[in-house]
């Protein structure tokens, strides 16, 4: 049997205070924390519920729930007593066969309009990070002048203002910076002037001899996504999902509401009923407008991309990296935080 001198005995009375220690610890804060969870997974299922007047779509969807509760009401106070409660039944029947159809249809058409948001949100930012790595790599540069540097900021963060009024089709409130006077010809499409008055600032380094070939086509990379990125954004915008398709789906979401209060009434009382009807219609209409707000991502409402949030991120950085005066002005538009209301504070 091993013998255990005095210095292994401290060695071991030490950690095993410690280890006593931690035990007590988190003996102690686990209630603590066991509520503390307890209360985060109470709020994430209650929040969609006591935050639902804030949601986007809900604005929206009690409206047609109104009419609906009100077309459901007159179908039982006109109602047709002498027609045979069978016909009703198989109506129903029907009627069920015909939602499961559309439910499978409204799921692909969430996704088809996800995807294209998804695909505007990883667009944005990957100018977000080519705005930083071409600006990183000209702020390393020694023989371009700090003047020169400042324009060529100001310039990259235009280009992220100018491509959010292309994309919503407004035009900016004031002049940006790095732009001088521009003609009607040239406000036809801002990004393009921008990213072609960066490409010649480039270009013209290479000219004066400020930087050499090599360092020209590195720089070309990022040059080159500006424009790449504002033609995925237009391929998004100007190419809708099919006016048809979009179309088939309202006519069988509105054929099926329209006909659901006749058979569920005649079986049962129209208060017993309402729930279940306005229950199903919340979420048939809900799924729609949703993917109606979705599909085009680069618009004002409250389910589309944070645009204004992305070009003060850019203006940021850039203003870190770059000589840009923090206190130039880009837009008036105020970005407003963007919270989720899905989770608590």
């Amino acid at each position: 049997m091993p013998i255990l001198t005095d210095k292994d005995k401290t060695s071991s009375a030490s950690i095993s205070s410690a280890d006593y220690e931690m035990i007590a610890n988190a003996v102690v804060s686990s209630p603590t924390a066991s509520v503390r969870d307890g209360q985060n997974i109470f709020l994430m299922w209650t929040r969609p519920f006591t935050m639902m007047y804030k949601i986007p779509v809900f604005k929206r969807v009690w409206i047609y729930l109104f009419f609906l509760a009100l077309y459901a009401l007159l179908v039982d106070s006109v109602g047709f007593p002498n027609l045979p409660t069978k016909l009703f039944k198989e109506a129903g029947v029907a009627g069920t066969y015909s939602s499961v159809v559309l439910g499978l249809l409204l799921v692909f058409r969430t996704n088809s309009a996800y995807e294209r948001w998804w695909e505007g949100r990883k667009l944005w930012g990957q100018l977000t990070n080519d705005s930083r790595n071409l600006c990183m790599k000209v702020s390393s540069m020694v023989a371009i002048s700090e003047l020169e540097k400042r324009q060529f900021g100001e310039l990259v963060i235009s280009f992220a203002y100018a491509l959010k009024h292309h994309l919503r089709g407004t035009t900016p409130n004031e002049q940006l910076p790095g732009v001088n006077q521009l003609s009607d010809s040239e406000l036809e499409h801002l990004p393009l002037t921008i990213a072609n008055r960066i490409y010649q600032t480039v270009a013209s380094w290479q000219e004066k001899g400020l930087i050499d070939g090599l360092t020209f086509i590195i720089l070309d990379q990022h040059t080159r996504a500006l424009m790449d990125i504002c033609g995925a954004c237009e391929r998004i915008k100007n190419s809708p999902i099919a006016v048809s398709y979009r179309a088939f789906m309202r006519q069988g979401i509105a054929l099926n509401l329209l006909t659901w209060p006749w058979y569920l009434t005649q079986e049962f009382s129209v208060w017993f009923s309402m729930p279940p009807l306005l229950v199903g219609a919340y979420f048939l209409i809900g799924i729609e407008l949703i993917a109606e707000d979705v599909e085009d991502p680069f618009g004002h409402d409250g389910d589309d991309l944070p645009l204004d949030n992305i070009c003060t991120s850019i203006r940021t950085t850039v203003s870190k990296i770059l000589p840009v005066s923090r206190a130039q002005r880009f837009t008036t538009t105020i970005a407003k935080p963007r919270v989720d209301l899905l989770k608590s504070p």
